[in-house]
């Protein structure tokens, strides 16, 4: 097992200060992503998903203070590296495609340039020639259509699908072994959408790439992940494999946020679930699990204590309900 994970997230913890107080986005995240899988972290808008990502491949402000017990990718110990390293371990060993291409891409340079400069960084003994080269290569590889024409063109002359395609493309374009997808999808519309996923399995299989999937959509993760850590107020509540999540979600939260989504386990004509309420100010968690105000099983000891963590296998999940069946 040792030999297959590629990176290890232990008890992660990212908290800003700010006028009002601490606040703490990310609150003792633990989880493994390994060789080759697909990771999904699954959460409302709000919940830490992407301060998770950015903590890790630490592109989080200076004012942001990030601590774990463990943060390492392929044995490195990412918290003890310098800016330097860090910065070189950007694009050769994680990459990220950002959540919106139209504000990710500098809109003043050219695609030749921002895919360039990948090359530029990791490989500085490649000549202009072979820069352009790859260039071209990365687009065709990611499916655009006259990639020669592409590179000379700017941002906001490309369609969104297009734009996603280059982000694609940068992410790639240094063999990174480890992608973070940050809602890769969420732009388009329903017919790029299902280009972007189907172009993202095909390059997994090709590379044998690790991808962390940050999305809310349990669509989207249905179609691409081999296994799912949902988040709710800064913690993970549960984790497993996506068969065995979409068979027996045990938190009440991920089983309403399974059963709002159409076409899954609500088919045609079926009534869709609402989760009431809203993710919690992280100025105030509230006491107890962090979900009881919204949790329509929730108990008076959900109201006083932390649920503690239960783990079968691979499985697990922090409910004291425990998926026992109680929260049917």
């Amino acid at each position: 097992m040792e030999e297959s994970r590629l990176l290890r997230v232990k008890n992660l913890r990212t908290s800003f200060k700010t006028p009002e107080g601490i606040v703490r986005s990310v609150d003792g995240v633990s989880f493994d992503v390994n060789r080759g899988e697909t990771l999904a972290l699954v959460g409302e808008s709000g919940c830490g998903k992407t301060v998770t990502s950015l903590s890790i491949i630490g592109l989080l402000a200076e004012s942001a203070e990030v601590a774990a017990d463990e943060l390492s990718f392929e044995g490195r110990d990412l918290l003890a590296m310098d800016r330097e390293q860090r910065r070189l371990l950007r694009g050769s060993g994680i990459s990220m495609i950002f959540q919106e291409p139209m504000t990710s891409l500098n809109p003043v340079y050219r695609i030749e340039r921002q895919i360039g400069e990948v090359f530029t960084c990791h490989h500085p003994e490649m000549s202009k020639k072979e820069v352009h080269e790859r260039s071209v290569e990365m687009l065709r590889r990611v499916g655009v259509p006259n990639p020669e024409e592409r590179l000379r063109v700017y941002p906001h002359q490309l369609s969104g699908g297009l734009r996603q395609r280059v982000m694609i493309a940068i992410a790639l374009a240094a063999g990174a072994p480890l992608v973070i997808a940050d809602e890769p999808t969420t732009a388009l519309d329903v017919t790029i959408q299902a280009q972007i996923l189907q172009l993202m399995r095909e390059l997994q299989q090709e590379s044998g790439m690790s991808v962390i999937l940050i999305t809310h959509d349990f669509g989207v993760v249905s179609q691409l992940a081999h296994r799912v850590a949902v988040m709710y107020a800064g913690k993970i509540v549960e984790e497993g494999a996506v068969e065995e999540i979409f068979s027996d979600p045990q938190h009440p939260y991920t089983k309403l946020l399974i059963l709002s989504i159409p076409g899954i386990k609500v088919k045609r004509g079926g009534r869709l679930e609402s989760i009431t309420g809203a993710v919690p100010n992280p100025l105030r968690f509230p006491k107890g699990c962090r979900f009881h105000p919204r949790c329509p099983y929730a108990m008076d000891i959900c109201r006083e204590k932390e649920p503690p963590e239960t783990r079968t296998g691979d499985r697990r999940v922090s409910c004291f309900l425990r998926g026992d069946g109680n929260a049917e």
